[in-house]
């Protein structure tokens, strides 16, 4: 039985590539997210001080700028959406490759544990052995 240990490490290194690809797609989302926070703050300032202005100027300048800021943050909550699928497919494709990764160590572990048994079963065989001719070397002195 071949020693599975290189393959375990090669999957190991494969699922911790594939977390860090889903820690840089989460560390994206939390950074879309903020921009997200920071505009809508941004709106809600910029609404506040033309309120304040009691301008018609202003008021106009307002509907362009939230138009505008609107249709950033739409654009934002789209990058999310893709952002999502993508952190969607990565924690998938991440549980396969660790579920592959645990069976070859279960396969591994049950191969040791094979082994093990083996070994202890000739053991207890060679010591079996080792008492019947102590025994029958006895029988052989009685006589």
């Amino acid at each position: 039985m071949a020693d599975l240990d290189p393959l375990i490490r090669y999957r190991k290194h494969g699922v911790d590539e594939k977390r860090r690809v889903l820690s840089g797609l989460y560390a994206q989302a939390e950074e879309l997210a903020k921009k997200k926070e920071a505009m809508e703050a941004e709106i809600e300032a910029e609404t506040i001080a033309a309120e304040q202005a009691l301008s018609a100027e202003s008021a106009a300048y307002l509907g362009r700028y939230l138009e505008g800021a609107r249709k950033k943050i739409r654009v934002i909550e789209l990058s999310v959406r893709k952002l999502e699928t993508k952190i969607m497919i990565a924690q998938e494709d991440m549980r396969n490759a660790f579920a592959e990764m645990k069976k070859i160590e279960m396969t591994q572990e049950n191969r040791e544990a094979q082994k093990k048994s083996e070994e202890n079963r000739k053991e207890v065989q060679e010591l079996d052995e080792i008492a019947l001719d102590g025994y029958r070397r006895r029988l052989e002195e009685d006589k």
